[in-house]
């Protein structure tokens, strides 16, 4: 070997260049993006996606319209004892006597949700799917401990808005006497259990991300960062799901308006509970 021919070992520089950014998931916003955009782009999607999905909303809008053809015109009082029970069984469980828009609600809910929680009940059976609503309750604790004093405020907040919500909901505006009654209920008991379900099952979904746009957008509104993080969104939810169910005694009360009534004084409470804290602690 001919040790003049080697070469020595020179080493290159190594490349200080910043590593590139890991792809954020899409439920996080990123720096540009805006509640505004966010909801465009999904409306987009939506449209987008209509062609393909023609059949299967002209099946859906075809039970709807036979459901409501078929249950609204029986006048349930004229019919015997057990057959009056089940049409009104039947009227409570398919939102027949509600408004249009707890109506809608109630049908986007059934398709949507309803179906994912059908398909992932028949594959990995009721226990497991039901799974997420068993982590509701230590959630809610962990963001009571994490927030302190804004967590009552918080679900004073969602409770007032829950309360107003159910009262609207389980009414019906044509008849001054249909306010606030049981057979319209079913409605506020899916919406409270559908949300309950997606507070259980993660906080990287639609719900949160809404919340982090809303509070990124109010904050540019302001031109300061306001204080907010996920427990606040769970919180709001938690105590609107609480409003929700709260409404029930008051429909066995007969308030007519009691879900109105309860849930502005709660808006109130909310109002005026961080105030009255500030001037307990100046005096």
């Amino acid at each position: 070997m001919e040790f003049s021919k080697l070469v020595p070992y020179v080493p290159q520089p190594m490349s200080l260049s910043a590593p590139t950014a890991p792809l954020l998931p899409s439920s996080v916003p990123t720096e540009q993006e805006t509640l505004f955009s966010w909801l465009r782009e999904l409306a987009r999607v939506g449209i987008k996606t209509l062609p393909a999905m023609s059949k299967q909303l002209t099946i859906q809008l075809g039970i709807i319209v036979a459901v409501n053809l078929v249950l609204w015109p029986i006048k349930t009082y004229t019919l015997p004892a057990p057959l009056s029970s089940l049409v009104m069984l039947a009227v409570f469980l398919t939102a027949t006597y509600n408004n249009v828009i707890p109506k809608t609600i109630y049908w986007v809910i059934v398709f949507t949700f309803g179906s994912r929680l059908y398909k992932k009940i028949r594959k990995d059976g009721l226990a497991i799917s039901l799974q997420p609503i068993r982590q509701v309750m230590p959630e809610i604790k962990q963001a009571y401990q994490a927030l302190g004093e804004r967590a009552q405020v918080l679900l004073l907040a969602g409770g007032g808005i829950g309360l107003i919500v159910a009262n609207y909901f389980a009414s019906y505006s044509r008849f001054s006497g249909a306010r606030n009654k049981f057979d319209k209920y079913f409605v506020v008991l899916v919406v409270s259990f559908a949300v309950s379900y997606i507070l259980g099952e993660s906080k990287r979904g639609w719900l949160f991300k809404f919340g982090r746009l809303a509070a990124k957008d109010f904050s540019r509104a302001l031109r300061r960062p306001i204080a907010y993080s996920d427990d606040y969104t769970f919180l709001i939810l938690s105590g609107f799901v609480g409003g929700l169910l709260l409404d029930a005694p008051l429909i066995a009360m007969q308030l007519m308006y009691g879900g109105y009534i309860l849930g502005v004084i709660a808006l109130f409470a909310a109002f005026a509970w961080p105030r009255v804290r500030r001037t307990r602690r100046v005096s």
